[in-house]
């Protein structure tokens, strides 16, 4: 009797730590994620607070926040944008889970302390050619 109870909560354990965890290919994304919002954080010298990454669709986002470039004018955000979206092409260059990336999106946005609230206050996409390499994007 008592190696069934020690046998069914053995077993509920399992069960409860399975069903708590992400799937394994979300695992992987969000680790990945993680590697590149780190590569970008060293290389450009932000705080970890000041840079976020996220996937949407086919676009890859990296978002500034509250960074001192937001009273800055466009060309100086373009030439840090510019360093992260090859720091974000090389980190995702190689890894499955995104290969259907096919844009890389700076946004320099302005948030409330309490993070509900974004203004974007400047965006630069960077668009992949047929060749794989990302180009700064005008319209």
């Amino acid at each position: 009797m008592k190696r069934a109870i020690w046998l069914a909560a053995v077993a509920a354990s399992f069960l409860a730590i399975c069903s708590s965890q992400a799937p394994l290919g979300a695992q992987t994304a969000e680790t990945s994620l993680q590697s590149v919002r780190a590569a970008i954080v060293q290389a450009i010298g932000a705080s970890d607070a000041a840079v976020e990454v996220k996937t949407m669709g086919n676009i890859f986002v990296v978002s500034r926040v509250n960074t001192d470039l937001n009273q800055a004018n466009h060309s100086a955000r373009d030439s840090e944008a510019s360093r992260i979206a090859t720091i974000a092409a090389k980190s995702i260059a190689d890894k499955p889970e995104f290969k259907n990336i096919h844009t890389i999106r700076v946004l320099y946005v302005a948030s409330l302390k309490s993070g509900r609230y974004k203004k974007i206050i400047d965006t630069v996409d960077f668009r992949k050619d047929p060749s794989g390499v990302f180009h700064f994007h005008t319209t």
